[in-house]
């Protein structure tokens, strides 16, 4: 506890020493042009690196970024759909430097402005750990309506139902809380019971990208961090009045087999969004709801959600801004998790209620404020609120309801020092609190816990190419109920990024990352179908160690431009928690700390064009060797490889490139070692590789018809391959879906 309020006093002297005054002053002004047509851009992200300074070009293309202190910079010039590109610009004071850029399309992103690595924007390429983005318009031509459905397209990821794994990190647990942390234009997103991800409550509709950091991530991020960060941005308020509206329908195909026919008719799926953009003088607005549903793909299996989020920026002044938001989603669907048997595998298990029902509603609010005290100091500051309540309805079991209603709270102080042009520093303070409110699965009166931290991270420029990364964060844990809390934890950090040309660039980094147990895995007696999960208040936290060698590689192939980037990563797991399976003496299942592990692999992408760009591609391979080295044995539940591949054909000779065919493969073998649950799961050992082709034609309607619209027919799961994410559960079959999207 002292070294925590020591680093606190630590920080508040950095703050003194280094905020100085604004110095002598320029303004940068521009527009920015499509490099192939000529076109006006509007709402392009213009961010001065390495300062929280930007602005975003109007509706004819300009921009303009005042009180600039006199000096050199580089702009990182971003928009969906086209390349990342670096301009060098020279301020002089009281004069303004005026520049033209021209950005060219750009189908597949090789670069990106990413903020979730440093929790400051920076170029993708300049930072020490992997890192992939997925952009709106991914999102948008994949009809894209989960968070989870974004992240099976992430190489490197695959989901088990709500656990997401980064390189193997996770696992598969009911009830069990996310080893990823994951996070919301920079607010924790995970419940504050179970400490898990709600998937509905992003709202998918208004997210510009999402980032994903593979690795430790504990050092600036806090607990969850154990295997990685996903770090989803919503879009920014239009500068120009924008109505858009996104509207989907299809089905699911009948299954090939007779005995899993459990209706005459296919199940149909849909959904509704609406939204509204403007900016009104120093205020941007936006505002979405939403509306989907489905029969469900096997039997008694459907979902109804609904959802609704805003967003305000309010420019205070020059320097200084707040964003607040607010997501709000309501999800209302059956109450199964397994099969009857793997020859009746569409049907919920004999003696399943048709009338029960799990409801949950899922609300966050938050707000940020920015300030730019001189051109070498600036703050962050953020406080947020995360409610989830959930029940189950209608259920003729007494004593088995599952319900919680909790609350989290978070704040954090977050500042950056420019020194000078070779170091930087980003520090602050961070502070969670989560609260189940109450609950009939808890065995405690209302339990908390609070999580207080403080992080500082250094980046040190020895050479102009060469960038050297060290920091740590230290948190504190401490639970209610006499439950002995985690103590002191120590996360340190250290990177460094070697740009040896404009096509080669390498990296390296070591960090740690952590999990505290959550209110719910020390406290609650959870039910799963057969299952019952006793609380464990003496579980502690989780621990891991990452490390990476990478770099990226771009070259001419075919006369295109290709891109490579490959990755060494080994991660060390200790007291990772797995359950002891029920026995004749002890029929619960209990989450212990029993495992120490270790996942070794490599990681290698390609991306570019073939001649003529008649055809874009990318492909990714990570190969791992997850070990339980307490067993000596594969560690549960992980897979060895994956393989992610995606191509584009843009048909420019039809109809002046309205058209384009897009096809997307994943491959996921097999899991070696699961757990023999066959005594209450019939045929629970069943499962296979994942072969999972997707298939969409997208038509542009503005270029086809002059209709500001697009078009697409997505077929999911094309050969309508049966599989299994978790023991005894079908994943999705083929289903068709025809989507419009337009802007107005």
């Amino acid at each position: 506890m002292h070294t925590f309020f020591r680093f606190c006093c630590c920080l508040l002297v950095l703050i003194t020493v280094y905020a100085s005054p604004i110095l002598a002053q320029g303004t940068i002004k521009g527009i920015v042009f499509d490099a192939e047509t000529g076109a006006k851009l509007t709402g392009v992200s213009l961010r001065v690196e390495g300062r929280a300074l930007g602005a975003y070009s109007g509706r004819d293309g300009m921009f303009v970024i005042k009180k600039i202190p006199a000096d050199t910079y580089t702009l990182l010039v971003s928009l969906v759909g086209y390349e990342l590109k670096k301009v060098p610009v020279v301020v002089r004071e009281g004069d303004t430097t005026e520049v033209e850029i021209k950005l060219r399309t750009q189908i597949l992103r090789t670069n990106d402005v990413v903020v979730s690595a440093g929790k400051r924007a920076q170029a993708a390429q300049d930072v020490p750990v992997s890192i992939t983005t997925v952009d709106a318009q991914g999102l948008q031509q994949r009809n894209i309506t989960r968070i989870d459905d974004a992240l099976r397209y992430i190489p490197g990821v695959y989901v088990a139902r709500d656990q997401v794994n980064i390189r193997g990190s996770s696992g598969f647990s009911l009830g069990f809380g996310s080893r990823v942390s994951m996070f919301l234009d920079g607010f924790s997103m995970l419940s504050a019971d179970g400490g898990d991800v709600k998937f509905d409550i992003v709202p998918m509709f208004n997210v510009e990208r999402i980032e994903v950091v593979k690795g430790a991530g504990s050092a600036l991020y806090g607990t969850g961090a154990l295997g990685g960060v996903v770090n989803v941005i919503t879009a920014q308020p239009s500068e120009t009045p924008e109505f858009r509206l996104r509207a989907f329908g299809g089905a699911y195909t009948m299954p090939r087999f007779e005995e899993w026919r459990w209706r005459s008719t296919m199940p149909l799926l849909g959904g509704v969004d609406v939204g509204y953009s403007q900016k009104i003088g120093n205020v941007g607005l936006l505002a979405a709801v939403g509306w989907k549903g489905n029969d469900g793909y096997v039997d008694y299996f459907d979902n109804w959600q609904a959802n609704a989020f805003a967003k305000a920026s309010i420019e205070l002044s020059q320097r200084a801004s707040m964003n607040i938001i607010f997501s709000h989603a309501y999800d209302n669907r059956t109450n199964w998790t397994f099969w009857r048997s793997l020859r009746e595998a569409t049907r919920a298990p004999l003696g399943t209620n048709p009338e029960e029902r799990f409801v949950s509603v899922k609300t966050m609010l938050a707000a940020d404020y920015r300030d730019v005290f001189s051109e070498g100091f600036f703050m962050t500051a953020r406080l947020g609120a995360y409610r989830t309540d959930f029940t189950t309805l209608n259920q003729a079991t007494v004593g088995t309801q599952i319900a919680s209603v909790a609350n989290a709270f978070n704040g954090e102080v977050q500042f950056t020092s420019i020194i000078d042009k070779s170091l930087l520093f980003t520090y602050g303070i961070n502070a969670i609190f989560n609260m189940i409110e109450r609950s009939p699965i808890v065995v405690a009166n209302a339990p908390t816990q609070f999580i207080g931290a403080a992080y500082v991270q250094g980046e040190y420029k020895p050479l102009s190419n060469l960038t050297l990364t060290l920091g740590s964060r230290f948190d504190i844990e401490q639970t209610s109920n006499g439950v002995q809390g985690s103590g002191l934890i120590i996360s340190p950090k250290a990177g460094a990024t070697w740009v040896l040309s404009e096509d080669t660039q390498l990296r390296g980094s070591i960090g740690a990352g952590f999990r505290a147990p959550t209110l719910t895995e020390r406290f609650a007696a959870l039910r799963f179908g057969s299952f019952t999960v006793a609380p464990n208040q003496n579980m502690r936290s989780e621990r891991s160690w990452s490390f990476e060698v990478g770099g990226k590689q771009a070259f001419k192939l075919f006369g295109q431009d290709w891109t490579m980037d490959g990755a060494v990563f080994n991660n060390e797991f200790t007291d990772l928690v797995e359950p002891r399976l029920p026995s004749a003496t002890n029929p619960q299942i209990q989450f212990i700390n029993i495992t120490r592990a270790r996942i070794t692999g490599i990681e290698v992408g390609i991306t570019g064009w073939l001649p003529e760009r008649i055809a874009g591609f990318e492909t990714s391979l990570t190969l791992m060797s997850p070990m339980d080295l307490g067993l000596n044995q594969i560690l549960k539940y992980r897979s060895t490889t994956l393989w992610y591949s995606r191509l584009i054909l843009p048909m420019n000779f039809l109809a002046s490139g309205a058209f384009q065919l897009q096809a997307d493969y994943r491959f996921q073998s097999r899991f070696d070692e699961i757990d023999d649950l066959s005594i209450a799961i019939r045929d629970a050992t069943a499962r296979v590789p994942i072969h999972v082709v997707d298939a969409r034609l997208v038509v542009n309607m503005a270029q086809l018809a002059a209709f500001p619209a697009l078009l697409t027919l997505n077929v999911r799961n094309l050969l309508d391959y049966y599989y299994t994410e978790i023991i005894g559960n079908l994943a999705p079959t083929r289903h068709i879906t025809l989507q419009v999207d337009m802007k107005l």
